[in-house]
């Protein structure tokens, strides 16, 4: 979409596609950021975060005549401002000091308590030589999250069964693909969180 000098007028089936779009990557952003807090990755997100705040002021300079899609922009637009602010203070925590990791983990666990699932331990079993638990474990913290923040229910999802899912694949995709190794990640897809397996050759 060209950058915009004033205001642009886009057909409503267009702008409705655009609307659905950012609501994705804006929820693929806030578990970017959580994976972030949590310590699973190393920087934040900032150019997705440039990404998604590029499109929202696009769509929030569209004449829109349409009062569902206006009033759908306006909210997107507050949910985001709620977001940024959100992120910028733990940013600014961490910056000083004063970020607790540990409370924010339990915070994740209280509510994954309240969707009814059981804290799990690793298996005693020996690691894969491609996933470690660690690797696994930061996977499957990644995608509870993403559960959660795509209104999914995570009832009886544990880290036992997604270990054992994965682990059963790796050597069947192994082959399949002719890779030396295989390498997983959490994407949001049609609104939904889903484990990628990305082959490595």
């Amino acid at each position: 979409m060209p950058a915009a000098t004033g205001t642009q007028q886009l057909p409503q089936e267009k702008l409705a596609e655009d609307l659905d779009e950012l609501e994705e990557a804006m929820t693929g952003l806030q578990v970017l950021y959580e994976k972030y807090f949590l310590g699973i990755d190393r920087r934040p997100p900032d150019a997705q975060r440039r990404q998604v705040s590029e499109k929202m002021r696009l769509l929030k300079t569209t004449q829109v005549k349409n009062t569902a899609l206006k009033f759908r922009i306006q909210t997107l637009f507050a949910k985001l401002i709620s977001f940024e602010r959100m992120w910028d203070r733990t940013l600014r925590e961490m910056e000083e000091g004063t970020y607790k990791r540990d409370v924010f983990k339990a915070k994740l666990r209280d509510a994954r308590r309240g969707a009814g699932q059981k804290p799990a331990e690793s298996p005693a079993g020996p690691s894969s030589p491609q996933l470690s638990d660690q690797m696994i474990r930061k996977l499957y913290d990644t995608y509870v999250v993403a559960r959660q923040r795509t209104g999914e229910s995570t009832s009886g999802l544990t880290y036992d069964a997604i270990a054992s899912r994965i682990r059963a694949q790796v050597p069947e995709l192994m082959a399949r693909h002719k890779a030396r190794n295989i390498e997983f990640k959490v994407v949001i897809k049609g609104g939904k969180a889903v484990l990628k397996a990305i082959p490595r050759t």
